[in-house]
């Protein structure tokens, strides 16, 4: 059995690790190692003392080793994961952070099963949202839900949609270290947003995707952009996945492409004003509203869209 690496981030969340950890001590996959990596995190010298003896406490035989990684300056969450992963041994890898959680005992098994039988380097699962008061929610508005579509897609067709928007769940994927090594670590001209960027890389390289069209996580609706909530930093690293990753490569448009880039550069904006929403006046509230008046209007569409399909009764 081959061994599986899972990667723990944290930054001013360790807190809130110990649903995380408990989820990941349940697994039934034989052979593990735990990473925990953090990014700085202002009580992180209090916390890991506790952290390490819940571990200790509750870690069966098959979380074979416990290795920590901890940065004594705030590197940004690319750095964190690749220093994690220089830091791992596993032929597999799974990363996430705290407060989310496996959503069964089986999750690890059946992701690497359903990599192995893929023949693919990297595997996505299903997760499910969760937001601060406890509600589920099953369609995200960040995640394609049809998988059998997605299954459908040639690498060239995955990238092309990529090219519109993140629409892959990243945080419930497994990956093998072949695919890193053959396609090298994270970028680091990205700071905060781990998956995009790579999805993209990968694509351009000819990689193509398996999926489990099963629920393995439990995603915790808190994140920097897991709400809808983008902050000036999440937005600055857009507008850098788009110049390195997506503009230069983009033709689907022939022509007018430069017209569907102004466009799309226009609605980056729109989300970075949304980030600074609260430095603004009334005034300039209203001028915001006034001049991003379609992109309100098609942001609200989309959330109706998924608010529906997440009253709708299941099959």
């Amino acid at each position: 059995m081959k061994l599986l690496s899972i990667l723990v981030l944290s930054y001013n969340n360790l807190d809130r690790v110990y649903g995380t950890l408990d989820s990941v001590f349940m697994q039934d996959y034989p052979e593990m190692e735990l990473i925990l990596s953090d990014d700085a995190s202002a009580d992180f010298a209090a916390l890991r003392p506790r952290v390490a003896d819940y571990i200790e406490a509750h870690r069966g035989p098959n979380v074979q080793d416990v290795r920590w990684v901890s940065h004594a300056e705030n590197v940004g969450t690319i750095r964190n994961l690749n220093d994690a992963i220089r830091a791992s041994e596993g032929d597999y890898l799974y990363f996430f952070s705290p407060e989310d959680e496996f959503a069964h005992e089986k999750a690890l098994s059946h992701l690497v099963q359903a990599l192995e039988e893929s023949g693919r380097d990297i595997c996505f699962g299903r997760m499910l949202g969760v937001t601060p008061d406890g509600q589920e929610v099953e369609h995200l508005l960040s995640c394609e839900s049809d998988y059998s579509l997605l299954k459908s897609y040639t690498v060239e067709q995955t990238r092309r949609r990529l090219f519109s928007r993140n629409f892959l769940p990243g945080p419930c994927k497994i990956m093998t270290r072949r695919l890193l090594e053959e396609n090298g670590l994270y970028p680091e001209s990205i700071r905060l947003i781990e998956d995009y960027p790579y999805w993209l890389i990968l694509t351009a390289n000819g990689v193509p995707f398996a999926y489990l069209d099963e629920v393995v996580l439990r995603y915790r609706l808190s994140g920097i952009s897991s709400a809808g909530h983008y902050s000036e930093a999440f937005m600055d690293d857009m507008f850098k996945i788009y110049d390195q990753f997506i503009f230069p490569y983009d033709r689907r448009f022939g022509p007018l492409q430069p017209c569907y880039n102004l466009l799309k550069r226009d609605g980056l904006r729109f989300y970075l004003a949304k980030a600074r929403w609260p430095r603004f006046s009334a005034g300039k509230r209203l001028l915001l509203r006034i001049r991003y008046l379609p992109f309100f209007l098609g942001t609200d569409l989309m959330n109706r869209r998924i608010a529906r399909k997440n009253r709708a009764p299941k099959n």
